[in-house]
């Protein structure tokens, strides 16, 4: 039992109050600890602590964990104990793979602690866009779906959409209804109890409702305190809701970012645009472990995504368009090019680095292979990788964006993405590998 609560800042106006200046950034990190995370979720709490906030930065965050009890908000300052910056919020027992519960956070937050810029963090468990796994929890449940009906009725049950449920009166219920049926995508903030998590569809929506809610344009910055999750797939998911994309191409150790030298950082100068802060993350995370780390962190530039997209098309045209020609220099490429955890994500500059090395210096599947390679070399504000860094022996050839090529065969699932909708990469893929 909490002996006192924290009342909220921003809750409203009081006789005698002294106007405070404009806060200059919410730092908003969301969470999803009801797994085998929950201890490192306190942790980072803490480290947060250690900073705290003040007039112009304001440091909120929202905590679900596996252990009994509801899930808890915080405001968090400098004084006292982490208890006391429970605002006293009611939430009860929640599902963070529910695309509602991440909406009515960053709403809360947004319109509570208002300021001039807005970071967003989502911290748990990643797995990039990939979605494979689906089958394990449908058996793991004694669900025995067959691939065929779960693609073709994966819309048949289709709820309300995020907005519409949003604005009802109450507001209140689930906002989607999540169930194994329902899910599309492997993806980020897993829920153990709820057996549940964000899939990339999920992510974009509940980011891209929060934002039409508030009336915000886009978060400043976007980070996943996660593993494998910056991916092109997953930056064009999102390519509308921010301005930065900040997290990791390879897994990322159980204590994740140094919340404590970031916002140290951004305390001490908090009028740092999204480019400095993210450049700042970069920098801070890679520094906080040690020399035997495999550690990647990069800074992507999100405004630059549709035009890194369009290379990439370009050199899927002529690597469809002269297959034969093409089809050797690709293969060998995919085979040696840097990869992750995953095998199935290889860097993306080292795929076309590679790409031109088979292909020959004059051809023109070089030529393009080049074109994208200029978009992902972090020389300055028109590269899309703004910063990217690496450490250990395994990472040596990351540079910051990874993409989907498969070992075996073209995922079912990959085509339901934006990216795959969008762009000749998937049929590149189907052509290659199959399915």
């Amino acid at each position: 039992m909490h002996k006192h609560r924290r009342l909220e800042p921003d809750a409203g106006p009081v006789l005698g109050d002294v106007p405070r200046r404009e806060r200059q950034w919410t730092f908003m990190v969301y969470l999803a600890g009801d797994n085998n995370l929950e201890f490192h979720g306190h942790q980072d709490l803490l480290q947060m602590k250690q900073v705290g906030s003040n007039d112009e930065l304001a440091i909120v965050a929202q905590l679900d964990t596996y252990s009994p009890g509801p899930a808890r908000r915080y405001y968090i300052t400098a004084e006292g104990s982490l208890e006391d910056d429970d605002v006293g919020a009611d939430l009860g027992e929640i599902n963070t793979g529910d695309p509602a519960e991440l909406m009515r956070f960053a709403v809360w937050a947004m319109e509570t602690y208002p300021a001039r810029h807005y970071a967003l963090v989502i911290w748990n468990h990643g797995t990039g866009w990939k979605e494979d796994d689906i089958y394990k929890l449908m058996s793991d449940a004694g669900l025995l779906v067959s691939q065929t009906s779960l693609v073709s009725s994966r819309h048949e049950q289709a709820v309300n959409t995020l907005m519409q449920e949003a604005q009802e009166p109450q507001g209140v219920k689930a906002l989607f209804k999540p169930s194994l049926e329902t899910i599309l995508a492997r993806g980020i903030a897993y829920d153990d109890t709820a057996r549940d998590f964000l899939d990339n569809a999920q992510l974009k929506q509940a980011i891209g409702c929060s934002l039409a809610i508030t009336g915000v344009d886009r978060f400043d910055l976007l980070g996943f305190d996660a593993c494998l999750m910056n991916m092109v797939e997953v930056v064009y998911q999102v390519r509308d809701a921010a301005k930065m994309i900040v997290g990791s191409q390879e897994v990322e150790p159980a204590a994740g970012w140094p919340y404590d030298r970031i916002l140290t950082a951004l305390k001490a100068r908090p009028r740092m645009g999204a480019d400095e802060l993210a450049a700042v993350i970069v920098d801070r995370y890679m520094s906080s472990y040690g020399p035997l780390e495999n550690l990647t962190q990069s800074a992507l530039q999100v405004s630059r995504v549709q035009e890194l997209a369009t290379s990439i098309d370009a050199l899927c045209d002529v690597a469809l368009s002269r297959q034969q020609e093409s089809e050797l220099a690709i293969y060998r490429a995919a085979r040696r090019a840097q990869f992750f955890a995953d095998p199935d994500y290889k860097d993306l500059y080292d795929f076309c680095r590679l790409i031109t090395e088979h292909a020959g210096p004059y051809s023109d599947l070089s030529r393009r292979a080049e074109g994208v390679m200029a978009l992902l070399e972090p020389s300055g504000p028109d590269s899309f990788v703004l910063a990217s860094a690496q450490q250990g022996y395994r990472m040596r050839r990351a540079y910051g964006v990874s993409i989907y090529f498969p070992q075996r065969a073209l995922s079912p699932f990959y085509r339901r993405l934006d990216f795959a909708s969008n762009s000749l990469w998937d049929d590149l893929l189907l052509r290659l590998v199959g399915v």
